[in-house]
């Protein structure tokens, strides 16, 4: 069953001023509204790190925070960290193209997913992947899921705070706007 959210009940600044959790729920119930899913996790790159973090998940059980899909140099990783575009399959054969062996999450009931890169200037600083049936990632759903990216990026800049402080983040966001934009 897709999941679909009530109406928000906690605003983008009231969220923002809370923190990541507030805000992760908030993009998760927005998501469930505006496009749908069985299945939302959100993924991160930490730096020197092996593997990818799970910062949120709506499936703990399964799929549980903390060290994800390790870091490789795979069509798929290319596809969403270093081009920053998404990914969207709608049946298992299309699925099978980007992650081979596919058939542990068809039998968990799933046929689709969208793997959408949050990308802030220039680079990808997470990734949102929702799951759900087959054919359930239309263009018109992949549309309103990227209207939700200002707010993912938040959110996960809002868990980087958090993890690494205010003052340590803001200086490594200046340090990389630097790199890229030299006066």
């Amino acid at each position: 069953m897709t999941i679909q959210a009530p109406a928000a009940s906690t605003s983008l600044p009231d969220a923002l001023a809370l923190g990541s959790g507030a805000m992760f729920e908030l993009l998760a119930d927005n998501l469930a509204r505006n496009v749908g899913y069985r299945l939302l996790t959100i993924l991160v790159s930490e730096p020197n790190a092996p593997c990818l973090s799970r910062v949120f998940s709506t499936n703990e059980t399964q799929y549980p925070l903390g060290a994800a899909d390790p870091i490789e140099d795979t069509i798929w990783f290319r596809r969403l960290f270093s081009d920053g575009e998404a990914i969207v399959a709608n049946d298992s054969v299309e699925i099978d193209n980007w992650l081979p062996g596919f058939d542990a999450y068809v039998d968990q009931g799933y046929g689709s997913l969208a793997n959408v890169p949050v990308v802030v200037h220039g680079a990808t600083v997470g990734l949102l992947n929702l799951m759900d049936v087959a054919g359930h990632f239309t263009a018109e759903r992949v549309a309103r899921l990227k209207q939700e990216l200002p707010v993912a990026a938040l959110a996960i800049f809002a868990a980087r705070i958090a993890t690494q402080g205010a003052d340590l983040f803001l200086s490594v966001l200046s340090s990389e706007t630097a790199a890229k934009d030299p006066v």
